[in-house]
């Protein structure tokens, strides 16, 4: 079984949500409808490049990550790829030219989980000798220093992150991959630039396609009627992923949407903040818990209970959309989040 361990921050400053609509030209109502509705109150900035953010500090220097075999930087903006190359040659440098390195945009949001696809694919078809196992780490940063990387029209404002992503069937590991899934809609591959009509389309059925690859998701799962389900979404907007809850009407499953208030949308990096935001939660639940019991209360159910399974979600513009099914593993892990 494939482990997963990841690493992941944000920038450490914080802009109010209305400093950077202002700073892109939108009017007091919109930026009313951003914070009330889509619940962003704030976004991590960084005045750093893709590359300067990413190598500022030893970020790119666990151990993992040096001795990779194969070393993937996947970012969105296409449009800045030269940045993306830059950050490659950085992280060839880092890890001394040892691992095979490759970039990746074409998902747009959801390309670092078809990178995840892409290992689960090459392991699938690898021997079963301890030799064939590789160890691929998948390195995210995108951040948004022009107009175009900061603002999604009626959806979210981009905030600035980075992580790691260490995937390995020989170590042990913080999560188990269970699985991934994609579904994927050729007429949209236009994103934002196709037409008016098609766009209206993808609007209209945006929600559906969402719930849609949920329940394929969940259908490859072993569940009973006590089985838990975090969704762990991309940090769009909370009006949209309040919808695609009700739509689904599951009890066993729980929307963690908390990431998007203090980060915006961090791309690529979404699921994985907001897993280390989950963590914390079980952490603070679990001390809280011990508290009670050294003072004798009276047992109770816990407010959020651990999930048995992690289901994170994305879309990428264009049409891309897929999920990747995590298991805990360890669960004494210390979040590194900022």
């Amino acid at each position: 079984m494939t482990q997963l361990n990841y690493w992941s921050d944000t920038a450490t400053n914080r802009e109010p949500v209305e400093t950077t609509l202002s700073h892109l030209g939108y009017d007091a109502g919109y930026v009313g409808i951003i914070k009330k509705i889509f619940r962003i109150a704030q976004t991590p900035v960084s005045k750093l490049s893709p590359q300067q953010y990413l190598m500022q500090d030893t970020f790119c220097q666990q151990t993992e990550l040096l001795e990779s075999d194969a070393l993937t930087y996947t970012h969105t903006g296409q449009e800045v790829y030269p940045f993306g190359q830059s950050c490659l040659r950085s992280l060839n440098r880092s890890s001394r030219g040892n691992g095979a390195l490759f970039g990746s945009t074409a998902c747009n949001c959801a390309s670092t989980f078809k990178v995840i696809d892409l290992y689960r694919r090459r392991q699938q078809s690898a021997d079963n000798k301890a030799s064939a196992r590789k160890r691929h780490v998948i390195v995210t940063c995108d951040t948004g220093f022009t107009p175009i990387l900061k603002d999604i029209p009626g959806s979210t404002v981009t905030g600035d992150a980075r992580s790691a992503i260490c995937l390995d069937d020989g170590a042990a590991g913080d999560y188990q991959l269970i699985s991934y899934e994609s579904q994927v809609y050729p007429a949209h591959f236009g994103g934002a630039w196709e037409d008016e009509e098609k766009h209206s389309v993808y609007e209209k059925t945006y929600k559906d396609r969402i719930v849609a690859l949920i329940e394929q998701s969940l259908a490859g799962l072993a569940l009973d009627a006590e089985s838990r389900i975090a969704i762990v979404p991309h940090n769009v907007n909370v009006y949209t992923w309040k919808a695609i809850e009700k739509k689904l009407n599951n009890p066993q499953l729980s929307f963690f949407t908390d990431g998007v208030a203090d980060h915006g949308h961090c791309y690529g990096s979404d699921a994985f903040i907001n897993l280390q935001l989950l963590e914390q939660r079980y952490a603070e639940q679990d001390s809280a818990e011990q508290d009670c019991a050294e003072q004798h209360d009276a047992p109770h159910s816990p407010p959020h209970p651990i999930p048995d399974y992690f289901l994170c979600v994305t879309a990428g513009v264009g049409g891309f959309f897929s999920s990747v099914t995590l298991k805990r593993t360890d669960t004494n892990k210390d979040p590194s989040y900022d």
